[in-house]
């Protein structure tokens, strides 16, 4: 394998594919074949059918997820490719990676809960901030029609933190107003209050939505409340043109158990780190979001979407021996225009061209902690934090009878400010500049599409990743350290429609990473990796043999390593330490999950459901060894029509052979006596019911 090089390899890797499927696909009838839903995903920033996207693209509509506590996005992108979802204490904070992005978002911080390296968006507008964090407050399941996962590299249409999309969609095509409740119920002091009213006003459609939830947690300290309301609003202004509104305001408490040691881990999973209930390590959100956006389709192909938003934030946590205040707005706005040619020849060309900014900026205040955490009147910092991330890219894309192209070209930059409010004259700036190039090619048939891409990612590290460590002796805010993480991404894939109700989504990818981030000494410090390598293989596959019979499942495959990493610095102390060859802290090599549905005649519903992962190591040296484990579901619901409405009535339970697995890990933890605080148990079996009434 080292002998091929990486091009040479992905060459002969797409060469074979598209010869071998375009074969086989041209030679097969295209009758008899059932349809792909005609689903419009905006991933490419133009929308576009699912089917046809040049990219490996998931969609999972409301019954994929409808039946579950809908309490994190763990509950719906359990059995997606390539994508691994875990909820960490069974509250709201989950760690998601998509091949291999996001790894680093696992460690001892209060806010681990945040997500790295991909962009999450609700209804187009981003909850990502501009320095690449994405924290899940305005995350609500329980009114998401639809979710778009773009699994492949998005740097080029995104700029920073775009190892893949996550797009959170609201229906507003109802053809009538309505109105819902739901009720949820379950273990461990979970429940989730939810009403919803879907109005018109002429061609206008809206939703306001209210929900509160609250799960008291298995483990100890683990507690997870939130209250939140949003309003979606679409105004035809024309044939044409749409203006939108989105309004979310939510406030949300978050305890945190903290890892355990292996021993704590075999005695009892239950309990909770001493240190994070006798500092009552916890974090309250208060955030509010007001959002406008403009879409047009004007004639001879011509196409303009913009959007605005602004959001203000209001953080509080008790973390690593301090309480910290932080007072933030995040401003922002996108454009992206796009203009449909038809050649003489009979081929269809397109021109897109766009931007994006989004600035934060804001001032953070720690003291000393009190008894139980309270906040004291000692002032340890008082800074401001700033950052702004700026981008303009252009696409270009052709097509001629069964063969589209495409070729996109994106430049990004990222600033990033921190000013000392004890002392004004200490001031810190940091600036990241990239190019992002990214081509495509993809062959459609009937119900089929083959693709192949090629393309670069950019990814800055977050502000609380660039802390400079006690070894850094320059007067400085910023980690000399830490540079961009540069990537190159050889992707190729396959998805569609076969004889006898096959769907199929398959994918291979070859990712080569420099200046991967790394965290170290329980994430209180990061560093870049000099190179590092993911290599993976995904499919997904559904099935419906019989009308009411559903079977489904998921495979992902990769291996992930560090080529060339020696770290000098660790823990605060000098050291010298080199990683070349290891597994890739926090990537299990294989993930799984399989499903079966039943819709019996009557309006019963019965399914039940695998997901899992194999091993992976939580440490740079792969000394701590992570279980494999997969967990069992089921879930029995039914429907039935109302006058003037509709009843729907579900139960399941979780994790019914009562495994015990670390549900996720700290990544290059702390030793505490000779033993890593590490694992985060997962919860042991657990039902939870739900029953929602909808009137029109």
């Amino acid at each position: 394998m080292r002998l091929i090089t990486r091009a040479a390899l992905a060459a002969a890797t797409l060469s074979a594919l598209f010869t071998a499927a375009t074969a086989a696909l041209a030679a097969a009838p295209d009758t008899a074949v059932v349809q792909m839903k005609e689903v419009i995903v905006t991933g490419s920033r133009v929308p576009e059918f699912a089917l046809r996207a040049p990219a490996a693209v998931s969609v999972l509509h409301r019954e994929a997820f409808a039946n579950s506590r809908e309490i994190n996005l763990a509950d719906a992108l359990g059995q997606v490719p390539g994508v691994l979802a875990q909820s960490r204490a069974g509250g709201q904070d989950v760690r998601i990676t998509i091949r291999g992005y996001g790894a680093r978002g696992s460690g001892e911080r209060s806010n681990v809960g945040n997500i790295r390296g991909i962009r999450v968006m609700t209804d187009g507008i981003p909850v990502t901030e501009p320095d690449g964090r994405t924290s899940l407050d305005l995350i609500d399941l329980g009114t998401t029609d639809h979710i778009e996962v773009v699994r492949s590299n998005a740097s080029v249409l995104y700029g920073n933190a775009s190892g893949g999309v996550v797009n959170l969609r609201t229906n507003l095509s109802f053809d009538q107003p309505f109105a819902a409740y739901t009720e949820h119920a379950g273990s461990f002091g979970y429940h989730r209050e939810q009403g919803v009213a879907g109005f018109a006003m002429g061609r206008a459609r809206g939703t306001f939505t209210l929900f509160n939830s609250t799960f008291e947690g298995w483990r100890a300290h683990s507690r997870s409340l939130a209250t939140s309301a949003g309003l979606r609003l679409a105004v035809p202004l024309d044939e044409g043109t749409t203006l939108g509104l989105l309004v979310d305001a939510t406030s949300n408490l978050n305890l945190y158990p903290g890892g355990l040691t292996p021993e704590q881990y075999d005695a009892d999973p239950s309990q909770a780190n001493s240190k994070f209930v006798t500092n009552n390590e916890r974090r309250r959100n208060r955030v509010g979001r007001l959002a406008a956006t403009l879409d047009r389709t004007g004639t001879g192909g011509q196409a303009l979407s913009s959007a605005l938003w602004v959001e203000p934030k209001m953080l509080q946590r008790s973390e690593r021996g301090k309480y910290k205040e932080f007072n933030r707005y995040n401003v922002g706005g996108s454009s992206v225009w796009s203009q449909e040619f038809k050649l003489a020849s009979g081929a269809t060309a397109r021109t897109t061209v766009g931007g994006d900014e989004a600035f934060q900026d804001g001032a953070i205040q720690f003291t000393t902690l009190g008894a139980g955490g309270s906040k004291t009147n000692t002032i340890t910092d008082n800074k401001r934090e700033g950052a702004n991330s700026a981008g303009v890219f252009a696409q270009q894309s052709f097509s001629s009878g069964p063969w589209t192209m495409q070729a996109a070209v994106r430049y990004d930059n990222l600033w990033y400010l921190a000013q000392d409010n004890f002392d004004s004259t200490f001031t810190s700036t940091k600036r990241f500049t990239r190019i992002t190039p990214k081509g495509t090619v993809s062959y459609a048939l009937a119900s089929h599409t083959i693709y192949a891409a090629l393309g670069g990612g950019v990814e800055s590290p977050a502000f609380n990743e660039i802390d400079p460590p006690t070894t850094v002796t320059a007067n400085t805010s910023f980690n000399p350290f830490l540079e961009p993480m540069i990537s190159t991404t050889y992707e190729a894939g396959m998805r569609g429609h076969c004889q006898g109700g096959w769907t199929y989504d398959a994918a291979l990818y070859w990712i080569d990473v420099k200046n991967d981030i790394i965290p170290y000494s329980d994430g209180k410090y990061f560093f870049t990796a000099g190179q590092s390598r993911r290599r993976g293989a995904e499919l997904g596959l559904d099935w419906q043999p019989l009308a009411g019979l559903s079977l489904g499942g998921t495979v992902t495959a990769s291996q992930n390593e560090y080529v060339n990493y020696s770290r000098t610095i660790a823990n605060g102390a000098s050291a010298n330490e080199v990683f070349d060859g290891n597994d890739i802290a926090g990537l299990p090599a294989l993930s799984f999950g399989g499903r079966a549905s039943y819709r019996c005649p009557g309006g019963v519903t019965t399914a039940i459901a695998l997901n899992g992962n194999g091993k992976y190591f939580a440490d740079d040296k792969n000394s701590i060894n992570v279980i494999s484990h997969g967990v069992l579901d089921a879930t029995v619901a039914y429907d039935h029509a109302i006058p003037q409405g509709s009843l729907r009535v579900f139960v399941a339970g979780n994790n019914l052979l009562d495994k015990k697995y670390p549900a996720s890990a700290f990544i290059n933890p702390l030793y505490s006596s000779g033993q890593p605080q590490v694992f985060e148990p997962g919860l042991p079996v657990n039902f939870n019911a739900g029953v929602t009434l909808r009137w029109k």
